[in-house]
């Protein structure tokens, strides 16, 4: 997520910097190509200036769109046991929104997998967290490393004949069951 501002940042710096070397030569004088003269006060004055508000403008682009990069975290509660495809359709008409407690979002999974609410998706980055529901409490499920039980998360959107549907699915198992299940799907179509 970083990577594109300090790419940005860069591109500024080097434009900046080359405005003001573009006005020197090699024995400090103030001549470039662009003023074979030497630039008037007023010429100086106004790149400056329009450097100045461009690195602002940047700047107080950069700043107002991370804010806007983040979102609510979810939390997976999936019923105990669970393997298989898990899907989330959003903005489904007479459906539930999602409920929220310490700040994230509640998405309980029915044990067909699919689940159906009238929230709107959310876009961004957040740490979302997946658990095993059971009677005797809940348990983590990691989504990365050695022991990583979620697969293959996407947000997509479908059209059909009731209109348009927003929805993320991840797949739930052991790598081995997620690659039986992926080749299941190649053999089928």
């Amino acid at each position: 997520m970083l990577l594109p501002y300090l790419a940005i940042a860069l591109l500024l710096l080097a434009t900046l910097y080359s405005a003001v070397v573009s006005f020197s030569d090699q024995k400090g004088r103030v001549a470039s190509r662009i003023f074979p003269q030497a630039p008037g006060r007023f010429s100086r004055i106004l790149v400056g200036s329009l450097s100045l508000a461009l690195l602002m403008g940047a700047g107080l682009w950069m700043a107002s769109s991370s804010n806007t990069s983040t979102r609510r975290p979810s939390r997976f509660l999936i019923p105990d046991g669970y393997t298989g495809w898990v899907r989330v359709e959003f903005e489904v008409p007479g459906a539930a929104s999602l409920p929220i407690e310490s700040g994230q979002y509640v998405i309980k999974i029915p044990p067909n997998g699919i689940l159906q609410t009238s929230s709107p998706e959310q876009y961004g980055w957040a740490k979302d967290r997946y658990e095993y529901d059971s009677a005797q409490g809940l348990r983590s499920l990691a989504d990365s490393g050695p022991d990583q039980r979620i697969w293959a998360k996407l947000n997509a959107e479908e059209s059909g004949a009731s209109g348009k549907r927003k929805y993320e699915e991840f797949f739930v198992g052991t790598q081995q069951q997620f690659k039986a299940q992926a080749n299941e799907q190649r053999e089928i179509k």
